[in-house]
């Protein structure tokens, strides 16, 4: 894809012709192609009306088809691929597989993002027992806490491959690794990566791996996947479950548990049919264009974005290092940044605010006049 006239996009996403759209780490926009897909599957709807056409003739078919897409994305086969409703779900059915009573540490930093922690803190009237890894300095966790913190009674280890306050990018194989030195399962929750940092699963050594097609992957809320390692499944049986993780749910067996041979096992209810036509649209534009484009022009836009925070005296709170960092920037900007994020709203620039900061993320279709734009209006605001 050497030489893509990435700018060509913007037309697919309408509102980046109108708005200097900057917030992708939180919600990527909707693109003419999603609303294409979702126009057909509400025309079939319309059309057959029967339900046994539409599931079987467009959404399982759809669903089929999604997870092959992200599944070639990430380096996983699509029968190792389930579809559920967000990371909450995916983390509380991994850990529903879990015996408390044996191994009982979950490895978690405090830099995750709070829903993993919440998961996992409820289980603890199984018997898990979180441990909290501190970060030295505001911005990642080393390699050596996670190494000092595995053993023998570690259940699991959760990594969040890109840190979301701070965008900092973990070195999750070498994690992996440690983890299964200890005989621990690894659960990597790629939300603020995937489509925008390459990754092969199968390379990278996880056991699980969750991630949504909400942000990068401008696919709407609804619809997140989850890994399973291939040989671990015949082992996991979740508590968690419903009527589409068994193995033939069109028998309407109520009194059995039959779980799915696939990764399908860890699917629950009636799927979200609409959304995963959205989320096709969105996928099939970032597979379309690959992570590794993408990825190169993020970080030149964020080395552009930086020196316009370096120029304004904005602090940085993400690593200035490309090879370790995700798609988004935090730029301090004191403690009124919700007032000023919602300034810029107003004014057409669209990021988000954690803390003291703003997070800016940049995606494949922005160009600089986006970030100039954003800092002509910080100057009137901070």
């Amino acid at each position: 894809m050497q030489g893509m006239d990435l700018t060509s996009y913007r037309a697919e996403f309408p509102v980046v012709e109108r708005k200097s759209y900057l917030i992708s780490a939180s919600l990527g926009p909707v693109s003419l192609r999603a609303r294409s897909y979702l126009d057909g599957y509400m025309d079939a709807w319309a059309e057959k009306g029967a339900p046994d056409h539409v599931w079987m003739e467009d959404i399982f078919p759809a669903m089929a088809r999604l997870k092959r897409t992200f599944g070639a994305m990430i380096g996983a086969d699509a029968d190792e691929l389930a579809i559920t409703g967000n990371v909450s779900l995916a983390l509380a059915s991994i850990a529903s597989c879990v015996d408390w009573t044996k191994r009982r540490k979950v490895i978690m930093s405090e830099l995750d993002f709070p829903t993993d922690g919440h998961v996992f803190l409820a289980f603890a009237r199984l018997g898990a027992e979180i441990v909290w890894l501190p970060s030295p300095d505001g911005l990642t966790v080393p390699l050596e806490s996670y190494r000092d913190a595995i053993d023998e009674e570690t259940a699991i280890v959760v990594i969040n491959r890109v840190l979301y306050r701070t965008s900092s990018l973990l070195d999750a194989k070498e994690i992996c690794r440690m983890a299964r030195e200890a005989g621990a399962w690894s659960v990597v929750d790629d939300f603020h990566g995937a489509g925008i940092v390459p990754v092969d699963v199968h390379e990278m050594g996880c056991d699980f791996y969750t991630a949504g097609v909400l942000k990068w992957l401008c696919g709407g809320p609804g619809v997140t996947f989850l890994y399973a390692r291939r040989d671990l499944l015949p082992s996991l049986e979740p508590l968690l479950t419903g009527w589409m993780g068994q193995r033939e749910p069109f028998t309407f067996d109520l009194q059995h548990l039959d779980y799915h041979p696939s990764a399908r096992r860890f699917e629950h209810g009636t799927p979200p049919g609409p959304i995963v036509f959205i989320a096709q649209g969105g996928l099939d534009i970032i597979t379309e264009v690959g992570p590794g484009v993408i990825r190169e022009h993020q970080q030149d836009l964020i080395d552009y974005l930086i020196s316009r925070a370096d120029g304004a005296e904005l602090p940085v709170r993400s690593p200035r290092d490309r090879n370790v960092r995700g798609g988004m920037v935090n730029i301090g900007v004191g403690a009124n940044a919700g007032k000023i994020c919602h300034a810029l709203l107003e004014r057409n620039v669209c990021t988000d605010y954690r803390g003291d900061g703003i997070r800016v993320s940049p995606h494949f279709f922005n160009i600089e006049a986006d970030i100039d734009r954003l800092f002509d209006e910080l100057a009137d605001l901070v």
